[in-house]
């Protein structure tokens, strides 16, 4: 069977980028298991509440995101804090203030995942 360059290159390009996307998957879901206090709650579902809360909340995540403010910032970190707390993990029914270290999470979200808070 014979491979043309391009299309070899396609192949080379898609691989390499599903590998790079797999392992900073692993590595982000690592870290956040370091502020999961109870085992009931999987590490992959603090990822989908917080970018819930985000997205229904975009001058908060505008806010979050604005060195300029601190005060603002810091203000609008408490408030997407306090919503993320309210969320609950839909496996286990368990409210995620109640099974995260919720401050030290969002601190971890914002150094990992800066582009959400923008």
């Amino acid at each position: 069977m014979k491979i043309t360059k391009t299309k070899l290159k396609r192949i080379i390009k898609e691989e390499t980028s599903k590998a790079i996307g797999e392992s900073r998957q692993r590595h982000l879901t690592e870290g956040v298991k370091d502020y999961i206090k109870n085992p009931e709650v999987h590490s992959s579902i603090p990822f989908g509440s917080l970018q819930k809360v985000l997205n229904n909340n975009p001058k908060l995540a505008q806010g979050a995101g604005n060195a300029a403010d601190p005060q603002g910032q810091a203000a609008a970190f408490a408030q997407i804090g306090e919503l993320f707390a309210a969320e609950v993990d839909p496996n286990s029914g368990v409210r995620l203030g109640d099974a995260m270290d919720v401050k030290g999470f969002l601190r971890y979200a914002e150094q990992s995942m800066g582009h959400l808070f923008r």
